[in-house]
Formats: structure tokens, C-alpha cells, sequence
């Protein structure tokens, strides 16, 4: 079963991320993604329809390149509203158009967020309301002149000629547009509202635009109507809400409504453009689900991924230990035979009992570091810590390590605070200074300095300690790895590679797990610093 699901999750996620991207590709509507910088990360054919830019002119680009002029500082608040969480709906903005021109846009925008509820992205879409925006400021200009119209021949025939500009206008409108006076009868209605609501004209003309409304919401639309009027302010219906309209069957349609007060001699007149968004609602929500089901899809991938790690951290533990019990007898019977208790030996058994027991000791040595290893990332590697003066610990490693460095000519130092003391498990201390001091070695030529430094962390209850040396150095291109696992940086003094690449990874994971954290300071030729700290009592 476990071989199988790779290949039924993989191909579920194909099919989600196919019928996704057919969905966003034949929207009408500009649907966009965004990085919470406001950097352009994804284009529709819909978005270049209404701006103008190819997806490859627009992707990589800040939001910011195509926002008319002024606009700049309602892209910042928006960005900050959504990676607070926030979602944003019918927020009407001005875009520039590649050739130039304005366009008048309402954006709703929502917050993408991963499996683990983090926000990582904004997704955004953007419908042309230009026309709608134009047809409702040809009403308010026809209005202006009715109000003003004047006895002349000449200006009458003007306004005539704008009267019948905005009458087209609001005809050929794609959205539905309703001219309500103080008492909520409908004065106005275009074509489109006709096509919206399923009445004629002639019954949408003289009726309560509150019979147009939900029978759920009617009750307070009386208020809401009143309360916009006094406030006389143009702005979009419902912003955050979702918005129905009742048709002439009852049944409910999704909406988006936009209201702007005119004033005249009988009080205030409102105009509202509304636009059938239920395309989009239905899109919108196959993308939440698509997006859902993806992410719960890469959560699985992810645990099944874990699972399979730390099935290959145990096995490789286990083969570990297997390894190091006949290790142990070659080793300890070398050494027998090296006693000579048995009769003497001659100068070339010696030298190949120095080869077994050497070569022992390094297989041994490569085993433990695989078998550490495999123990932290299977979760298995118990520490104990307790409190330690970090000088003993410094002394016993130098100590240790110290032959190999004189067989080099290498000079080694310790300098500490003698009562400086931390809180950490003694024997992966002396694991961690112990295989960095083993690396320095390696890699410094002969007549070379390596030092050990500990000194307190200011306004910190911690203790930085650096192992120092005058070696090869490490280039820049290969600092970045080299905490990687099985990741060697090149050949030792000696001119060959050594060890199996894992001890400085396990010397992260061992500093880590005790709370600290561990980096070097290193340029090629230049010898090297590595740091690591650990806590203090």
C-alpha cells in the first residue's frame, strides 16, 4: 500500500493543479497571485485582457508598477490588511492599462495560507468596472444638467444630446442599473437589469426596489437606504459581506452592488450598479476547495516523508550496531596480539597488526558518527544534561586531540574563564569540541596555531566558545554547506578526504538540541572560526 500512494497522491495533485488552472485561465475576471511584498507571482489571460501585459511582462513585477498614479499608498494598506489575515471585498481602485489609459478596477483579495495555517501569499481578483464607473458618472453629470438647464434653444439641445449620451451609456452598461428616488421607487432601469431580475422595465419602473431584495434582509434594507442617503457618500454595498438579490421566481442571485447619491429638488436620489458575481463566487469557492485539498495532499506527502526518514534513521541505527560488535573483537584482539603474550612477533606482523588496529579504530569511528546520527534524526538520542565547568571539558578535549596536533607540529591553546560553567550532557560536549578540534587538525599544515576561546554572551545567560585555527580555510561558495550531512569540504593537509561528511552536521544537531546554535567564521587561506554556544546555569 505504501508503494502505491506516491503515485495516487502525485496523481490527484496533477488533476487538482490541471482543473485549477482551467478555471482561473477562462475567467473572465483578472485573477492574480501576489507575495506578501506585493510581487507578481501569477497572471491569467483574463488579467491581460484588462490591463494589457502578457503574463510574462507582469510576473516578477511589484503590484505597485501598474497602480495609477496616487494610488501607491492604498496598495501599501491593502498589503498590510492581508497579512494581518484580513480579507478584502469590492475595494474599487484605479490600474494603468499598458497603453496608458485608466482603468477602474474592484479587487477582492484573500490571504493564501499553507497547511499549518502560516500566510505565504495573496490571491486577488480584479474585475473591469470602467464602464460601469463612466455610466454612473454620466448619470450624475445628467442629472447636474437637468437641475441647471436653462430656458436657450442652444443649451437645451445640449442637454438633450447628454441626455441621450447617458441613456445610451446606461442602456449598453453591462451591469444592472437602478435609479431609486426618496421614497425606494425605481425611477431608472437599464437592459441589464431587466436580464438581472427577470422583470420587464415596465415592472421594475414604479416598484419597491425593496422587492428586489432577499426577504431575509428586507426588513432592515429600509434603514440601510436611509442611512446612505444621509450619509451621501459613494462607496460599494455590503463590503465584506455576501450579497443577494431576490429575482422575479425568488430565487437568490450573488451580487455586487455599488451606491452613489445624487442630489435633486425631490432630495436624494440613489444609483446602484449591480453586477451578477455568481461565476466568481462559484469560482472562487472550486478554488478553495482545490487549494484545501492540494495542501492536505502535501501534508500527506510530507508525513509519508518523515515516516520513510525515519524508517532509513532506524534501519541505519540498527545496521550500526551490527557493525560494531565484530568491530570490537578485531580491535580488541589486535591489541592481544600486540602484547606478544603469545611469543614475539616479527617487524612485519607488527606492521600489519598497527594496520588492522588503525584502519579498526577509523571503520569504527566512521560507524559511530552514522549510528549518532541516525539516532538524532530518528529522535532516539537521549541527553543528559547537567551543570559542568566548560574548562575541564576544554582541557580533556585538547588533551585528547593534542598527539595528533604535535605529530604535526601544530601549537594548541585554551584560553577560558576557569568559573565559567554550562548546562549541557558531558559526553556530547566533549563529542562536539572534540570532532571540531579533530577537523582543525585535519586541516592545518604543519607549524599551524589551534586555540580554544570561551567567553560569556552579554545580556545573555549563555557562553560562546570558538575553535580557531590557522588552516586551508573554507571558500565562500562552500560555507553554506558545510553543517550539510555527508557534505565534505575537500581533501586535508595531507591531500585526501577524510571521514564521512557527518561531523559537523552532528555537532548542529548536538548544540541545537541543547538550545544553542553553531556557525563559522572562514575564508579561503585564512584559516577558521567555528562558533557554537550553550547555555549557562
Amino acid at each position: 500500500m505504501s508503494d502505491e500512494r506516491p503515485d495516487s497522491a502525485e496523481a490527484i495533485g496533477m488533476d487538482a493543479e490541471r482543473w485549477l488552472a482551467a478555471i482561473v485561465e477562462s475567467s473572465d475576471d483578472a485573477i492574480l497571485g501576489e507575495s506578501l511584498n506585493g510581487i507578481i507571482t501569477s497572471w491569467n489571460a483574463g488579467a491581460t485582457r484588462i490591463f494589457g501585459y502578457s503574463a510574462e511582462e507582469a510576473i516578477g513585477k511589484p503590484i505597485r508598477w501598474f497602480a495609477w498614479p496616487g494610488e501607491e499608498g492604498r496598495i501599501e494598506e491593502l498589503l498590510r490588511r492581508l497579512r494581518l489575515g484580513e480579507r478584502v471585498d469590492h475595494f474599487e481602485t484605479i490600474r494603468k492599462h499598458k497603453t496608458g489609459r485608466k482603468v477602474i478596477v474592484s479587487l477582492s483579495l484573500s490571504p493564501i495560507r499553507d497547511a499549518e495555517g502560516t500566510i505565504i501569499g495573496i490571491a486577488k481578483i480584479a474585475r473591469d468596472i470602467t464602464e460601469r464607473k463612466e455610466a454612473r458618472e454620466a448619470l450624475a453629470d445628467s442629472e447636474l444638467r437637468i437641475r441647471t438647464m436653462s430656458d436657450q434653444e442652444a443649451l437645451a439641445r445640449a442637454d438633450l444630446m447628454a441626455e441621450r449620451r447617458f441613456r445610451g451609456l446606461i442602456e449598453h452598461a453591462p451591469d444592472a442599473i437602478l435609479q431609486v428616488d426618496t421614497a425606494g421607487k425605481v425611477i431608472v432601469a437599464n437592459s441589464a437589469a431587466e436580464s438581472l431580475f427577470r422583470y420587464t422595465r415596465e415592472e421594475l419602473l414604479g416598484s419597491s426596489v425593496d422587492s428586489l431584495v432577499p426577504e431575509a434582509s428586507r426588513a432592515a434594507h429600509s434603514e440601510h437606504r436611509k442611512a446612505f442617503a444621509a450619509a451621501g457618500i459613494t462607496r460599494p454595498m455590503g463590503q465584506g459581506l455576501d450579497l443577494c438579490a431576490r429575482r422575479k421566481d425568488g430565487t437568490e442571485v450573488a451580487v455586487e452592488i455599488s451606491l452613489s447619491p445624487v442630489e435633486t429638488d425631490q432630495g436624494v436620489y440613489i444609483t446602484a450598479a449591480i453586477r451578477d458575481v455568481t461565476d466568481r463566487k462559484q469560482i472562487e469557492a472550486k478554488v478553495r476547495l482545490l487549494q484545501k485539498a492540494y495542501l492536505q495532499e502535501l501534508e500527506a506527502r510530507k508525513q509519508e516523508a518523515e515516516r520513510l526518514n525515519r524508517l532509513k534513521s532506524e534501519f541505519l541505527a540498527s545496521i550500526s550496531h551490527e557493525l560494531r560488535t565484530p568491530l570490537h573483537t578485531i580491535i580488541g584482539f589486535s591489541e592481544l596480539l600486540a602484547e606478544e603474550s603469545e611469543g614475539p612477533l616479527n617487524e612485519e606482523q607488527r606492521r600489519f597488526l598497527e594496520h588492522i588496529h588503525r584502519d579498526s579504530e577509523h571503520l569504527l569511528a566512521l560507524i559511530n558518527d552514522v549510528l549518532d546520527f541516525s539516532q538524532i534524526e530518528a529522535g532516539g538520542l537521549n541527553l543528559h544534561p547537567e551543570v559542568l565547568p566548560l574548562g575541564e571539558a576544554i582541557s580533556e578535549a585538547v588533551n585528547a586531540i593534542r598527539p595528533s596536533g604535535e605529530a604535526k607540529g601544530i601549537s594548541m591553546l585554551a584560553n577560558m574563564d576557569a568559573n565559567i560553567s554550562v548546562s549541557a550532557d558531558q559526553l556530547r560536549l566533549r563529542q562536539i569540541l572534540y570532532n571540531l578540534l579533530s577537523n582543525a587538525v585535519k586541516f592545518t599544515p604543519a607549524t599551524g596555531t589551534i586555540s580554544v576561546n570561551a567567553t560569556p554572551v552579554p545580556n545573555e545567560r549563555s557562553v560562546r566558545i570558538t575553535v580557531s585555527d590557522t588552516g586551508i580555510g573554507i571558500a565562500e561558495e562552500e560555507r553554506v554547506h558545510i553543517f550539510d550531512k555527508f557534505y565534505q569540504v575537500g581533501v586535508t593537509t595531507e591531500g585526501v578526504r577524510e571521514g564521512t561528511g557527518l561531523g559537523l552536521a552532528i555537532c548542529k544537531q548536538l548544540v541545537e538540541i541543547q538550545g544553542g546554535r553553531i556557525w563559522v567564521e572562514s575564508e579561503s587561506g585564512q584559516g577558521s572560526q567555528f562558533h557554537f554556544t550553550l547555555r549557562t546555569p
